[in-house]
């Protein structure tokens, strides 16, 4: 359409507003989940440098890397709100690095429809209210994924040196993402292959430097058995389209235009590059299946946020070649995440509802029945 090609750029800053509105809008008023109080515990910035990673290994799953860059931001202000406002800052970058993303592989338009469909869908936003990392993994996931898609436009020594400390960087940062790497070297051998020989240091470089700087936290890993996530048959039926788009109708309708949209790019050979977004969710699904079943349940929609994007691409690839189709699925996800706005599969208490309902006169102190890491918050 003529309109949004000449307001292209006003068009893209209002929805980056919005999509900040709602990532703002009651963020501030939910208590803490347990492992978020975990994570304002160990990202105390006046704890002993020997002490955080001491804690970190003992306490939480997540490498030290994700709360070292915490205790810098919490040097600002160190409170739990401060901590949610990290992951609005996240998911905000997020949205303003996907229209980069989608360029790749869209014009101008459909890469703007791309983006809203992200700026409004429902997980990011839910993801975005939690003092937990997902929403920074998607932020580091994508700007990976442009670093690579870089390397493959252009090979020069530049290029391959930021891919490599990207790829560093990324692995150190959530283990899981290992899946984007396999991702780059599978869409390497098959698709690439003059570049196989460069990428491959590249690869063994990121694996070793990576093993070194993490030995510890990789010590650390290896005792732990139990994780939350069990592999359940639901996951074959879902693939986390209920969670990653909020309701059981939703999710299903777009699992379905998902599928047909994976069939019709398989069949037709599309844009080279859009492969390794293909390779990249059948390596992370399948990862989610071997790892449950050798190692512990990763069955967990959070943790494989970083397939988002990719998803939404590959939807919008497809259907986008009839404006009508882009529109109704657009229009859907506005409903769709306006209705289920505030559902969370469990409801948060609400702050506004404790302060309201204890009467400060007659209540002086207050007993939870938790260890010293719930002191915090």
């Amino acid at each position: 359409m003529k309109t949004i090609k000449n307001n292209y750029y006003y068009i893209f800053f209002l929805f980056i507003l919005i999509g900040i509105a709602f990532r703002y809008i009651n963020n501030f008023d939910q208590m803490y989940w347990r492992d978020e109080a975990y994570t304002l515990f160990l990202s105390d910035p006046s704890m002993p440098i020997q002490n955080f990673l001491e804690n970190v290994y003992n306490i939480d799953d997540s490498p030290p890397l994700y709360f070292y860059i915490l205790r810098l931001f919490n040097e600002i202000s160190y409170t739990p709100e401060q901590i949610r406002l990290s992951s609005i800052i996240f998911s905000v970058l997020t949205l303003l690095i996907s229209i980069n993303f989608y360029k790749y592989f869209l014009n101008n338009e459909d890469s703007l429809y791309a983006f809203l469909i992200l700026t409004f869908n429902i997980f990011l936003i839910w993801q975005s209210k939690e003092s937990r990392i997902p929403s920074s993994v998607a932020f580091f996931s994508i700007l990976n994924f442009i670093c690579f898609f870089k390397f493959q436009k252009k090979y020069n020594i530049k290029n391959s040196l930021i891919l490599t400390i990207s790829n560093i960087f990324t692995l150190s940062y959530y283990p899981f993402l290992i899946c984007i790497i396999l991702s780059q070297y599978l869409f390497i051998i098959l698709n690439d292959r003059k570049k196989l020989k460069n990428y491959s240091l590249i690869f063994f470089t990121t694996i070793i430097l990576y093993i070194i700087l993490n030995y510890d936290y990789l010590l650390s890993s290896l005792v732990k058995t139990s994780h939350i996530g069990n592999l359940e048959p639901k996951f074959f039926v879902n693939y986390f389209f209920r969670s990653f788009f909020g309701t059981i109708v939703f999710g299903g309708f777009s699992l379905i235009i998902f599928s047909i949209s994976f069939i019709h790019i398989i069949k037709n050979k599309q844009n080279n590059l859009i492969y390794f977004n293909i390779y990249l969710i059948i390596i992370s699904y399948l990862f989610v299946i071997f790892y449950s079943y050798f190692k512990a349940g990763i069955n967990v929609p959070r943790y494989f946020i970083f397939l988002i994007p990719s998803i939404i691409l590959i939807i919008t690839k497809v259907i986008s070649f009839k404006k009508i189709f882009i529109y109704i699925y657009l229009l859907l996800t506005i409903i769709n995440t306006i209705i289920v706005f505030d559902d969370y599969k469990i409801q948060k208490p609400r702050l506004s509802y404790l302060f309201t309902h204890i009467d400060s006169n007659l209540t002086s102190n207050f007993y939870v029945d938790e260890n010293y890491l719930m002191d915090k918050y």
